[in-house]
């Protein structure tokens, strides 16, 4: 009896392991057989010669399109049911999702990293640059450098370290292009040249990396997320998880030692006479805030976290001194993973982190291409 009590017990706790497995498994399992049918789905996958993919991470155009129509409707309307201002920015494929050939800081070399994830874009000069970092935190961050009228993938242009890339902004009176990111742990705007960015391009073979020519800490703004150039000033956006942002606005000199970039005074204490800020050069804005762009009498910020639906909020430009939701005259409901935005002709070009390998699912809209939206629907004048 004591040996068939024995073996009932050890059935009973074998059953319990099981069950026990197989609950904990399950949600993986289930899991792992999404991600195969999604690969399934993928189109075939093409490559530029410099290692860096060139095809959709996920879907064909018209998938693509579908997903945004059946559930983002108002967004598809004004994307496009809406005539264009321009056709830059639209349905432009995001490189390297798949694989990009950077700089590999564990194995000292170049290596294919396979989790780029997408955070910054820019219209600049005759390109859309869009910048990414390594979601595996191993290899050098990027810039993919793209035609502006055709889209087409021109090159990746590697960074210094692998940093958290931000925001990017083009100054065009400078002809200086900006990047937000860390310095030795605290924020910093770093920038080069477009001539240097021109050069780079022009060469024949893959470069070393592009060495920036200013990198400038920035103590007043932890957590440097969005940037943006308007009117002789960058604007340079706080994220913040659960508390609110700031924004802090520093005006780039146009003559004498520090002409085209920012001056000493306005890195160490930003001054009184920075337009649309409050006396101490900084104004709140909403959590979990990703991109900023300003229009017309208008100020947009992009706010996302997590896979849940991102948030377009639509500012007067008089709200500046609070840009909490409450002052918003428009809330848009967008995609999951919205990073950055930047205003081009009258389109707002939107850049989501969603299609990296890191953050695609099946049960969300995935955007691996940018996206361009008539402003004039969005704020329903069209």
């Amino acid at each position: 009896r004591r040996r068939l009590r024995l073996l009932v017990f050890s059935l009973v706790l074998l059953a319990g392991l099981g069950a026990a497995g197989w609950y904990w498994a399950y949600p993986a399992y289930t899991k792992w057989q999404m991600r195969q049918a999604m690969l399934a789905a993928r189109p075939k996958v093409v490559k530029a010669k410099d290692g860096t993919s060139t095809s959709p991470a996920w879907h064909n155009l018209r998938a693509y399109r579908k997903s945004l129509r059946d559930n983002y409707s108002f967004v598809y309307q004004a994307a496009y049911q809406t005539p264009k201002r321009t056709t830059v920015g639209q349905d432009v494929v995001i490189p390297g999702l798949i694989s990009t050939r950077s700089y590999d800081y564990q194995s000292k070399k170049l290596t294919t990293a396979t989790a780029m994830t997408p955070q910054g874009i820019a219209v600049v000069y005759n390109y859309i640059l869009i910048t990414a970092y390594d979601g595996q935190h191993r290899h050098a961050s990027v810039i993919y450098v793209l035609d502006k009228k055709t889209g087409k993938f021109l090159k990746t242009v590697r960074l210094p370290g692998r940093q958290h890339l931000g925001g990017i902004a083009y100054d065009p009176k400078g002809m200086r292009i900006w990047l937000t990111g860390s310095m030795d742990g605290k924020s910093a705007l770093m920038s080069f040249t477009l001539a240097k960015l021109i050069e780079y391009v022009s060469e024949a073979k893959s470069s070393d990396q592009l060495v920036y020519d200013q990198e400038i800490p920035i103590n007043s703004i932890a957590k440097a997320s969005a940037l943006t150039y308007y009117a002789d000033q960058l604007f340079v956006g706080y994220f913040s998880e659960s508390g609110h942002g700031k924004v802090a606005s520093y005006k780039l000199a146009r003559s004498g030692k520090y002409k085209n970039t920012i001056t000493t005074s306005e890195i160490t204490s930003i001054n009184e006479s920075v337009s649309w800020s409050d006396p101490d050069g900084t104004t709140s804005m909403n959590k979990q805030i990703q991109g900023l762009a300003i229009y017309g009498d208008k100020i947009f910020l992009s706010q996302s976290y997590g896979s849940k639906d991102s948030k377009l909020y639509i500012f007067p430009i008089t709200a500046v001194d609070n840009l909490d939701e409450s002052n918003a005259e428009q809330v848009v409901r967008m995609p999951p993973y919205l990073e950055q935005i930047t205003v081009y002709r009258g389109q707002l070009l939107c850049l989501f982190e969603s299609a990296s390998s890191q953050y695609a699912r099946q049960d969300i809209t995935v955007m691996d291409r940018t996206l361009s939206v008539n402003i004039n629907a969005l704020l329903n004048n069209n």
